[in-house]
């Protein structure tokens, strides 16, 4: 890679309120010097959070030291990642046709922002591919064969880059996943404990608020038939698994050892491409037996059957009260008190802001309100 070359990919950092993690990540930013550099931070959940987000942003603030582009997108009240990072992603793609995302926990070698950059143009245009991962937990494999990348249908989103043509699939509410389940459209694509393993969580998407975005980015790719690119070595480092002040602190120790212990490396480029775009069922079938290993008994598919049927009623009677004019506004603006960037959003996408228990109450008051109305 010629190092004389300005960085013209805008790169996005996605971040908190983790300092010490969003030091390490942002040097290497710092050291790239993109030509654009885009900053995304939710807002805090309380006092005690707005004193570490606050010093984190300042910290962005005071070390851009380069020449450089450089678009803030702040939230002033907490959205929570599920509605964070697509309302973020949303708002970088009103600007451009690219990007490469990097999250405060992410620290990635150098050669991944080059790799991302020769990847994005090559396969602009190629819409069999959605996504670049920076991310390889299994380095090394011989289904690599003699190429620097393959085709997979489980890329990871722990450093990776996509355009505007594929955000535009995206849906965080996964609005398609009755069609497809009644089809068992994934069943093609993964295995079956992989599959248990997804129907309940998009079951969960669905009529829950799962605080996550990714796993919708995983059902936009199967969705949609399309291919994310992984390099024949790790380029990034997850520095936050297990982490209790994020958002998904539950990994495994098994699961946290094993990444932990994945050796990273730069990447030589240009890369040996592929003579064909087709997916390594090689790769995909050893990344499914070391990540979804669980057999999903029946007691457990029963507990959240029911849970989703609980949910669905509850989604149900949202959608019911999302009509009813003089209630709805009442509750948003007594209750819930929401900003002009949730008042934006749909009446279901607003609802779901609101945790869990809150919304089951809401949505059970509302119930006995009709019922006295009918009386």
């Amino acid at each position: 890679m010629d190092k004389e070359i300005r960085f013209d990919v805008p790169v996005v950092m996605i971040v908190y309120k983790r300092f010490d993690l969003t030091e390490r990540s942002f040097e290497q930013i710092r050291k790239l010097k993109p030509e654009k550099l885009y900053i995304i931070s939710d807002g805090p959940k309380n006092k005690k959070d707005a004193v570490a987000v606050g010093r984190v942003r300042d910290y962005i603030d005071s070390n851009i030291d380069w020449d450089c582009e450089v678009h803030r997108n702040y939230a002033e009240k907490n959205m929570g990642l599920r509605y964070r990072m697509p309302s973020g992603m949303a708002w970088v793609f009103e600007k451009e046709d690219r990007a490469i995302f990097i999250e405060d926990d992410i620290e990635a070698v150098q050669s991944f922002f080059w790799f991302c950059r020769d990847m994005l143009e090559y396969y602009k245009d190629d819409e069999r591919i959605a996504m670049i991962s920076g991310t390889n937990l299994h380095p090394g494999a011989a289904c690599f064969g003699d190429g620097d990348i393959c085709f997979s249908a489980f890329a990871s989103i722990w450093g990776w880059a996509t355009w505007k043509r594929a955000w535009e699939l995206y849906d965080v509410n996964i609005r398609r996943w009755p069609e497809l389940k009644k089809k068992k459209y994934f069943k093609k694509i993964l295995d079956k404990k992989t599959y248990n393993f997804f129907s309940i969580v998009f079951d969960d998407l669905q009529y829950h608020w799962y605080r996550t975005w990714g796993y919708q980015w995983s059902f936009m790719m199967w969705a949609y038939d399309k291919l994310g690119i992984i390099p024949k070595y790790d380029l990034i480092h997850n520095t936050g698994m297990g982490d209790i002040r994020g958002e998904h602190p539950g990994d495994s120790a098994d699961k946290i050892s094993y990444v932990a212990e994945v050796e990273r490396r730069e990447i030589e480029l240009p890369v040996r491409y592929p003579e064909k775009v087709v997916r390594n069922r090689e790769y995909d079938d050893l990344f499914q037996k070391s990540f979804f290993t669980e057999q999903i008994g029946l007691f457990k598919r029963m507990k959240y059957r029911l849970r989703s049927a609980i949910y669905e009623r509850v989604y149900d009677t949202i959608k019911e009260m999302e009509k009813d004019d003089e209630y709805f506004d009442k509750v948003l603006d007594d209750r819930y008190k929401l900003n002009e960037e949730e008042r934006r959003m749909n009446p279901t996408d607003r609802y779901r802001l609101i945790n869990p228990k809150e919304m089951m109450k809401t949505a059970w008051e509302y119930r006995k309100y009709k019922k006295r109305v009918k009386k």
